[in-house]
This record gives C-alpha cells, structure tokens and sequence, in this order.
C-alpha cells in the first residue's frame, strides 16, 4: 500500500471517529430538545395569564402605584440580563444573541452597562467589550427549575428599586420552531405593554364575560395585588426566557450536529472514493511490474 493510502485511510478512520460523536451529540441534543420545548410550550399560557393581571391592574385601578412602574430618570446606568450556553457547538445560538447585546451597547454607547449573565459565553463575550459583569450564573440550562431564577430576580429588583438603573434589559433566544430560534431583546423594567413577545405570549389580551364586558375584583384591594404580583411577574418572565433559551440552545446544537454528521458523511464518501482509485492505481502498477518483468524473462530466454 503506497504512503499516499495509507494517509487517506487514517483520514477515513478520523471521520468517521467523529462522526459517530457528532451523531450522539445530536441524539442526547434532541433529547434534552424535547423536554425542554415541552417545559417552554407548557408556562406559555401562565405568562400569559401573568401579562393580562398586570394589565387589567393598570386599566381599572389607575390610581394604584408601584416603583417598578416608575422610571428611575435620575439613574444612569442600563441593566442587561442575557441568556446565552456554557458550552458551544451549538451554531449560531450564543453569536446571534451576542451580536444582538452589542447592537444594543452601541445603540447606547454614552450609557454605561451592569451585565448579569445566565451562561458562560455572554460573560466571556461581553467582558471583552469592557461591560461591568455584577454577576455570572452557569448550569441552568441542564435542568432549569424555577428556584434558579430567584436570585437573579432579587439582583434585578433591589437594583432597579434603589434606582441604580433607568431601565433593565432582558436578551433572550426566543424558541420558534426546531429550525429557527430569534434573539430578542425586550425592556423588562419600567413596566410597560412593549410590542415584542414572550414566548410568543401576547401581553395585550383582556380577560371578557359572556357579555363581552371586563370584570374584575381584586382582593383586598388592587394595591395589594399590585405588590404582590409584580415581582412574581418578573420571576415569571424570567423562568419563560430561561426555559426559552434552553430549548433555543438544544435546538441550535441539535442542528449543528446534524450538519456536522452530514457534512462528515459527505468528506467519507470523497475520501472512499480517493481511497479506491489510489489502491485501484497501485494494483494496475503491479500488474504492469509483472508483466514487464515476465516480458523481460521471455525475451532473455529467446
């Protein structure tokens, strides 16, 4: 076997090696996919819910307040919570949602930036872009539980109501389908009715009767709900963008292996192929050696 085979062999063993870990990245990817499109799919409907309360609040009790409704004009600094993986191999996922951060700081250049990071690759993107990082939180997305965001919410909550921010942003990757996930970002404090979504989930519904007329009742009073609610709708927003983003991730790396799978796929069948013809060039010289040798022997004998 010529040296050149030999290099095309070894090649051949190390693709096809990787591929075969490709494809179980994939499958344990598709796997962790399922579980958590379902956990995102499933506190749609009570972010849902949480959005129209808050809402309703604001429209038939207008004389109730709250500092989280208020706009700290004094403050200086902006808050930006972003969701992004530990790891990589997941394609596009923590670039997108990362260049979409940095549109943001550019956007608000003269502003300076408090950055809480859910996940390694936005604290090691943006630290490089001289972002104050208060905050690092890593592993909720193996298996998010809503006790994981509670200690982000109290960050985000003492901060804003001392007034040390004019507003708190919230970058997330929203889950649309297994084949496309969207960077958002969305203004979380002060709160507002803002026109992008969710989870897919519409802030601007009203609850009706069988009349088609709104009633509501609040117990004991619509201040008390207010108190109550609102920091729990941050909880809930939250615990939505980090079960969103967790099913955008594995989705994302889902993807990715598949395509590094085919792509390997594809470099082995080139490689078989040059494999082929390089033995089918080495037997045809053998054989021409034999015969000219045996020409050879013939013509002494004559």
């Amino acid at each position: 076997m010529s040296a050149n085979a030999k290099v095309v062999k070894r090649r051949i063993k190390s693709i096809a090696n990787t591929m075969k870990i490709t494809k179980a990245m994939e499958l344990v990817a598709a796997s962790k996919m399922r579980r958590a499109t379902s956990a995102a799919t499933d506190t749609r409907p009570f972010a849902k819910l949480s959005w129209q309360t808050i809402t309703s609040v604001g429209i038939y009790a207008p004389n109730v307040s709250h500092p989280l409704l208020q706009s700290n004009d004094e403050a200086e600094k902006i808050l930006l919570v972003l969701f992004t993986s530990d790891r990589g191999l997941a394609g596009g996922y923590n670039s997108n949602m990362v260049k979409k951060s940095i549109e943001l700081l550019r956007e608000n250049k003269e502003t300076p930036f408090d950055l809480i990071s859910v996940g390694k690759k936005g604290d090691m993107a943006l630290s490089k872009k001289k972002v104050n990082v208060i905050a690092t939180f890593e592993g909720l997305t193996n298996k998010p539980v809503f006790g994981d965001i509670l200690p982000i919410s109290k960050l985000i909550l003492d901060g804003y109501m001392n007034g040390e921010y004019k507003k708190v942003v919230l970058g997330y990757t929203d889950y649309i389908s297994g084949l496309e996930q969207k960077p958002r970002l969305l203004e979380l404090l002060p709160f507002s009715t803002p026109d992008k979504k969710l989870g897919n989930v519409d802030k601007t519904t009203n609850g009706t009767n069988g009349n088609g007329k709104t009633e509501y009742t609040f117990e004991p009073n619509a201040q008390e709900v207010l108190n109550r609610t609102l920091p729990r709708l941050i909880e809930t927003m939250l615990y939505q963008a980090l079960l969103e983003s967790t099913a955008s991730e594995h989705s994302a790396r889902m993807m990715a292996m598949r395509n590094a799978s085919d792509a390997a796929n594809e470099m082995l069948e080139e490689l078989k192929f040059t494999y082929n013809r390089i033995r089918q060039a080495g037997i045809t010289q053998e054989i021409a050696e034999i015969s000219t040798g045996k020409a050879a022997l013939e013509s002494m004998n004559n």
